[in-house]
């Protein structure tokens, strides 16, 4: 007996740190996260977003508009982001209007999952380690999928791998595939384009969507390490298409879906600004 039990603690021992040691790097990944926020008001960003509907074999049946948005500061400092164009030339909404009323009922530029949510989940175990990073695998938490915060809903269906910055804990890429269902969801669409009002949609991102996004660390010109700002600059998204759906909307707008189509593909680059240096640094 006593032999036995030992071969059990040993055994507890052996797998017990290095389950505290991923829970530990992913507790410093989401403080890191939440600190580089405010630093937002340092910089600038443009986006280009681009989509595109798939059949089966991968092959495109529709392209839609590119858009491009811009970061915009309220006049009370907060930011959101504003279309600037359209790609096939509609005027953006409220384009000439003061920075407040351009962010009315703007969806923010951030990925479509919420990436604390998937830092928050400590169901993992570290892969590989070198100088500079450290790779992760993160498991769904279906114990949360029932959580009444959504974020956490989420990030508790995403099976990931997720790679750390070593210096700084900073997440440098999040790559994963939702495997649950607490992404799913529905909206009701804020049409600032049609007069059309529409009854609640379901959001693409939800079971079965794959991902990944990739953040990168623009540095103050000035060597002012306060300023420095980790940026998301580059995302792809592959989403399950709505069998029947007629309709796709983003950034207030309908878009007529003409052709059947099997997934969604999305697409996303980003150009950052630092807002008073005014170096420019493009990411392709």
């Amino acid at each position: 007996m006593t032999a036995r039990w030992l071969c059990v603690f040993f055994a507890l021992s052996t797998t017990s740190p290095a389950a505290d040691d991923a829970a530990a790097l992913l507790t410093k990944a989401v403080d890191a996260f939440r600190r580089n926020e405010p630093k937002q008001k340092h910089w600038n960003w443009q986006t280009v977003e681009t989509r595109e509907l798939v059949d089966r074999s991968g092959k495109a049946v529709q392209t839609f508009p590119m858009v491009t948005s811009e970061s915009v500061i309220r006049a009370d400092g907060r930011r959101c982001n504003a279309v600037v164009a359209w790609g096939d030339g509609k005027k953006p909404y409220l384009a000439e209007a003061d920075p407040d009323e351009r962010c009315q009922a703007m969806e923010a530029i951030r990925p479509p999952f919420p990436p604390a949510g998937v830092l928050v989940n400590h169901r993992a175990k570290v892969l590989s380690r070198t100088a500079a990073t450290v790779t992760m695998a993160i498991d769904p938490d279906k114990s949360k999928l029932k959580d009444s915060n959504s974020d956490i809903r989420c990030g508790a269906s995403i099976r990931a791998t997720v790679t750390l910055d070593a210096a700084t804990s900073f997440p440098l890429r999040i790559e994963g595939e939702v495997t649950e269902s607490g992404c799913d969801g529905t909206f009701v669409p804020v049409n600032q384009y049609e007069t059309m009002t529409r009854a609640p949609m379901n959001s693409n991102f939800r079971k079965g969507a794959t991902f990944w996004v990739e953040w990168s660390l623009e540095k103050d010109k000035t060597g002012d390490a306060e300023r420095n700002f980790w940026i998301t600059t580059a995302q792809h998204y592959s989403q399950p298409w709505h069998e029947g759906a007629t309709v796709l909307y983003y950034w207030g707008r309908q878009l007529p879906v003409r052709h059947d189509g099997h997934r969604l593909i999305k697409d996303m680059k980003t150009t950052a600004q630092e807002f008073v240096v005014g170096s420019e640094l493009v990411f392709k």
